[in-house]
């Protein structure tokens, strides 16, 4: 494989892999909750749901990277969208037969746990099937795809359950999910296995103990680091996952098409952040993923300003599209230049390992944040705007207390993107 040449064979299998898969999680993740929030009417449940259905990310993480660096990562991409496709169907049968709320709740568990093992396999594949020039282009690239999968799914997911309801929302998961797992399976990817005599119980220990010396003690600007996306997903995106739906279909009184169309926004958002990111390049320094921060911050102050004076319904909502719009722009330009750092510091067997214990700790701030928000806009609901000003607050605070740890990324020598 020419190690060179950034669009190879398997590069390109990974990314239409990648396309039909989150293409088929978007859709399945903008109307499942929806789905909840539609029939109960609640913001505490739907809070909730979101909030547990978090949980498992946070727990198998760690086990899913171990598994990246220690089993074909192609194989398991293979099987776990199978798996995924099969979950979907099941569950298709048992959700009008009993308690929507459990039968989802569990339902996203489930998706949530399988997630936790198939992004380690696919984040840990990027390095080995692109050169180390290539890495933020590549990095770039997955993202753009990823973004205009997310981009899409919100769209037809709202106008297909706007019009026909849940079940073709179920039979397009299904489909997308076997579709990637065909694609994947062309996939051709180096891979050593790891010899080992130790009991399984051992070398998951030993494993799991490797990665967090790595972190903690070799390269402890990386706990740094986590510590910040910590406080931004507790805030900032907390409120996103929980207010968005809020503020457009409960509060505006709007249509889970406009909802969708949002979402969709968020989307774009994010492929011009990995446009901006695959043509920047490594010319771009660290110290502006601290400026890229403070912007999304600042994101939230039109929204806030819209819900605090009177004007009409759809003016709001465009507000609300337009700002989300551009904080994904800058989220994913920061997301990019996180991964794109880690990938390139972490020697290739500890890869893995490494990224699932980062997505662990960075996400064990998201079920908190989504519970609070759930409870805040249901004792709130007349008070958005206060709700909406005191995040941007906080994470304004965060994103200045990240100046210092991304300055030091640079007297690192590290410049990523």
């Amino acid at each position: 494989m020419n190690r060179e040449k950034l669009f190879n064979r398997n590069f390109v299998m990974v990314i239409i892999g990648q396309l039909i898969s989150i293409f088929g999680n978007s859709v399945l993740r903008f109307a499942l909750p929806l789905y909840i929030l539609d029939q109960t009417g609640s913001t505490a449940i739907f809070g909730s749901i979101l909030a547990i259905a978090t949980i498992p990310t946070i727990l198998f993480s760690p086990l899913g990277g171990i598994l990246a660096d220690r089993f074909n990562r192609k194989n398991l991409m293979v099987i776990l969208d199978l798996i995924t496709a099969v979950v979907i169907g099941g569950f298709s049968f048992l959700l009008f037969k009993g308690s929507i709320v459990i039968v989802i709740g569990i339902l996203m568990v489930l998706f949530s746990i399988i997630q936790s093992f198939y992004q380690p396999a696919v984040q840990a594949s990027i390095p080995v099937i692109s050169s180390e020039d290539n890495l933020e282009k590549a990095n770039g690239i997955v993202s753009l795809v990823n973004a205009s999968s997310n981009l899409m799914g919100p769209l037809i997911a709202g106008i297909l359950y706007g019009h026909f309801g849940i079940e073709p929302i179920m039979l397009t998961g299904i489909i997308c999910f076997f579709l990637a797992a065909v694609m994947e399976f062309f996939i051709t990817m180096k891979f050593e296995r790891e010899s080992s005599c130790d009991s399984i119980i051992n070398i998951i220990k030993s494993d799991l103990k490797l990665s967090f010396d790595y972190v903690m003690k070799d390269n402890p600007v990386m706990i740094k680091a986590m510590v910040i996306t910590s406080g931004m997903n507790l805030f900032l995106t907390s409120m996103i996952l929980v207010g968005l739906p809020v503020m457009i279909k409960v509060e505006l009184g709007l249509s889970s098409q406009l909802y969708g169309f949002t979402e969709g926004a968020m989307a774009a958002g994010m492929i011009v952040g990995g446009i901006a990111i695959s043509i920047i390049g490594k010319k771009s320094k660290t110290e502006e993923t601290y400026r890229m921060l403070v912007f999304a911050a600042l994101g939230l102050i039109p929204i806030g300003i819209a819900f605090s004076i009177s004007l009409a319904p759809m003016i709001v909502y465009w507000i609300i599209s337009f700002s989300c719009f551009m904080m994904m722009v800058v989220i994913t330009m920061f997301s990019i230049t996180m991964m794109s750092f880690v990938q390139r510091e972490t020697p290739d067997h500890l890869i893995g390992k490494v990224i699932s214990y980062i997505l662990m700790m960075t996400q064990c701030t998201l079920p908190v944040g989504q519970a609070i928000y759930g409870f805040l806009f249901e004792v709130m609901a007349g008070s958005i705007n206060i709700i909406i000003f005191v995040t941007a607050i906080c994470s304004g605070v965060v994103a200045i207390y990240s100046k210092k740890t991304f300055y030091g990324l640079t007297n690192k020598k590290a410049e990523v993107v």
